[in-house]
């Protein structure tokens, strides 16, 4: 009996060491970040950061289509959400030809919206990154959704899925995995879509629509919440423009008001290596139970320098009524940072 045991469990050994033989494998590139930040009249405490970032992806045949397999580990993991997990993002399309491309989303913003929630020429970064600014779109954002994306004769077409997620501040089931889902405080879903073109050399273009329905059961009054975006950008030589324009309408969500949100922004390569921009961001509230409208107004400068795998950044952005209060300070944000990617 110990015989045949030993021969059965040589012969699995042996076929699992023929599986992996054929198993996909996977590339590894990363990136490590140095920064100096700061932001006027705020506890900054060591101004000094790092962040670093890997990420893994590998593709195989499926009958003739395309399996591809993408995980980022990250620092703070799944946003900070879930320490327990190593995994920032994740996701897994499959590519089918004409038929397009079909996947999971966790994290990675692979569809929707969130891939043009801000198309604007950026040196560096987005204005609004750390100042309590916002663009004002409410997209699920790739967390735990399932998309489509093709292209039909020039024009780009990207649809999420949002089955569900929470909304709540004590959520700690976000971007999970482990076959995790988003739990039982789940109380929103919906869907987006991006379309973009590129109609004439130099000129890109994109609109993008979504809703989110509250589902808790619980909250009444609550209607659905609908976002819409639009871009242009015109790049000609060395110098790139771009006006985009967003609408949010929050429906009666926590008595938040409906914003408009526009970014003008404009860039120029001063050489092959080095580049800058400016930008400005307008997001303004309508007026709500006797509660006047507020404007929020970012402006920034970017910059931008690269040496091989070696970049260094700079950003500096002032937001008048962050957070779209009247009565908040003025933020003023200031970052350097060095890039190295491998």
């Amino acid at each position: 009996m110990n015989n045949l045991r030993k021969v059965g469990l040589s012969a699995l050994a042996g076929s699992l060491v023929a599986f992996s033989a054929n198993a996909v494998e996977l590339s590894v590139s990363g990136k490590t970040e140095v920064t100096y930040s700061g932001t006027k009249d705020s506890v900054n405490g060591n101004k000094w950061g790092s962040g670093n970032e890997i990420t893994f992806s590998g593709s195989g045949d499926v009958n003739g289509m395309t399996a591809t397999y993408t995980a980022v580990i990250a620092d703070g993991g799944q946003a900070n959400s879930n320490t327990s997990e190593t995994f920032a993002s994740s996701s897994l399309m499959l590519d089918m030809g004409d038929m397009g491309t079909i996947g999971f989303d966790q994290g990675v913003g692979e569809f929707g919206v969130s891939t043009i929630d801000d198309k604007m020429p950026y040196a560096y970064e987005e204005i609004w990154t750390y100042t309590s600014a916002s663009n004002g779109l409410i997209a699920a954002g790739g967390c735990n959704v399932l998309g489509y994306k093709n292209s039909f004769s020039g024009i780009n077409f990207s649809l999420e899925i949002d089955p569900g997620h929470s909304t709540t501040a004590t959520d700690t089931n976000g971007c999970t995995g482990d076959g995790v889902n988003t739990g039982n405080d789940t109380n929103a879903s919906g869907y987006n879509w991006a379309i973009t073109a590129a109609p004439m050399d130099g000129l890109n273009v994109g609109i993008g629509y979504g809703t989110e329905e509250n589902k808790d059961g619980v909250t009444t009054g609550v209607t659905d919440e609908t976002f819409q975006t639009a871009y242009a950008t015109y790049a000609t030589g060395p110098v790139t423009v771009g006006y985009q324009r967003s609408e949010a309408n929050h429906g009666s969500t926590a008595g938040e008001a409906d914003q408009t949100i526009d970014i003008y922004g404009v860039s120029f390569n001063v050489n092959e290596n080095f580049a800058i921009s400016i930008n400005e961001m307008k997001r303004e509230s309508g007026a709500i139970a006797g509660t006047a409208g507020v404007e929020e107004e970012t402006t920034g400068f970017g910059a931008s320098y690269t040496m091989g795998s070696a970049s260094i950044r700079v950003l500096t952005a002032d937001t008048n009524n962050p957070g779209l209060d009247a009565g908040a300070k003025d933020q003023e944000h200031t970052e350097i940072s060095l890039l190295l990617a491998f």
